[in-house]
């Protein structure tokens, strides 16, 4: 599965009681970060207790299942109770605890001895559904806010700075529509006029050189970037809705 390269940090958390695990995880996450062009971030734990106390902020967690005191469908079902918003992926030699782990919410399951090819894949697909989840700055009343990207409907340039559309509340940057495309997902975000940026998840029909949204606001598409933006929006719409 191709993913998109040159995104933030991808934080990985590992909960396993055995070292050798731990090292063997590690050098396949360097050769996943220098082929995919990303910096991972490898956070260690060698209990459920320790990752429980954690107030690290995780992308995605290997959590192994067998483990002494607390084991990893217990650690998950606190976890579930936490309302943490990353994804967990299980590590297990034991398929007959699949259906326990599917009830704590696991999101993928990779076999122990862990094989390289599995767990790309499963950091691909962990990494294609992050898309929306990173929180951008934005000011309101000379107040910085951290919002979601996701809640963006259309972000509009205004002179020099831009303005941010939520529907909820309106938020002002002093960053340029060009900085907003470099921040942005682009699988998401799509700058359809030299004026606007829109959210393709938040469209709602488009009419010749006007995009309708969600929430009624009608926003302008060039005719020179309008079939440029139905392709976009076709491939948005039928891989990451």
């Amino acid at each position: 599965m191709a993913v998109r390269k040159g995104t933030k940090d991808f934080v990985v958390g590992i909960c396993d009681d055995e070292m050798h695990i731990h090292d063997a995880i590690k050098q396949m996450l360097n050769e996943y970060s220098a082929s995919n062009g990303i910096t991972v971030r490898f956070i260690q734990f060698f209990s459920a207790a320790d990752l429980l106390k954690s107030e690290d902020r995780l992308d995605v967690l290997l959590l192994d299942i067998e483990m002494p005191e607390i084991d990893g469908i217990e650690a998950g079902y606190e976890l579930q109770k936490n309302k943490v918003d990353y994804k967990v992926i299980m590590l297990t030699a034991r398929e007959d605890r699949y259906r326990e782990a599917f009830r704590i919410g696991a999101f993928r399951f990779v076999p122990k001895p862990v094989d390289k090819k599995e767990l790309y894949a499963a950091l691909d697909d962990v990494r294609e559904h992050m898309i929306s989840s990173k929180e951008v700055t934005v000011y309101r009343d000379g107040v910085s806010y951290q919002i979601p990207q996701e809640n963006i409907l259309y972000i509009e340039a205004n002179k020099s700075a831009t303005l941010i559309f939520t529907g909820k509340a309106d938020f002002r940057s002093e960053k340029p529509l060009s900085s907003w495309m470099e921040e942005l997902d682009e699988r998401l975000f799509f700058q359809c006029h030299k004026s606007y940026i829109v959210n393709m998840s938040k469209v709602e029909d488009v009419d010749k050189n006007v995009i309708t949204l969600v929430s009624n606001d009608k926003i302008l598409v060039s005719r020179r970037l309008r079939a440029t933006f139905l392709r976009a929006f076709v491939t948005y719409d039928t891989k990451h809705r």
